[in-house]
């Protein structure tokens, strides 16, 4: 089984209605940056609400995290250290067709993953940002924490 067919597999039908239809109407109605801000919330409240044990390492940092995803069934992550930076790669997240849906939850998980970033420790001048979305039709979201600014 590919891992396109097995996260749709793990992603319910109504899941996926769901999310489609919030992500178009909180566009709509709040318009991009202020939905965009919403979802972050959301996914800065699932990080406080499933919060991660301090990790003494990235070997450490990428198990709590997987655990965390592994709970919330949303893929796995694996961490690099990339120019003044840490990658993280998420593959096997739900599965959703529609670009409004796939920006929702890609903000959601953003937020979710520095949220986490931040209980191990609070670094003023550090943001996760989703840097890149592979090919195809399932990339990979990678997201880049570094800092930000000057």
């Amino acid at each position: 089984m590919t891992l396109a067919v097995a996260a749709r597999h793990s992603c319910p039908p109504q899941w996926r209605i769901f999310m489609e239809a919030l992500a178009t109407s909180l566009s709509q109605v709040a318009g991009d940056e202020q939905a965009l801000r919403v979802l972050a919330g959301v996914g800065s409240a699932i990080a406080r609400e499933h919060s991660m044990p301090v990790s003494n390492s990235l070997t450490e940092l990428k198990a709590a995290m997987n655990a965390g995803l592994q709970t919330l069934d949303w893929g796995q992550v694996d961490v690099y250290e990339a120019e003044k930076a840490l990658e993280f790669v998420v593959i096997g997240y739900p599965c959703f067709e529609g670009v409004e849906a796939q920006t929702a939850f890609a903000a959601i998980l953003e937020a979710l993953l520095e949220g986490w970033l931040t209980q191990q420790a609070a670094r003023p001048g550090l943001a996760m940002r989703l840097a890149e979305r592979g090919g195809g039709s399932y990339p990979p979201l990678v997201f880049r924490y570094q800092r930000t600014g000057p």
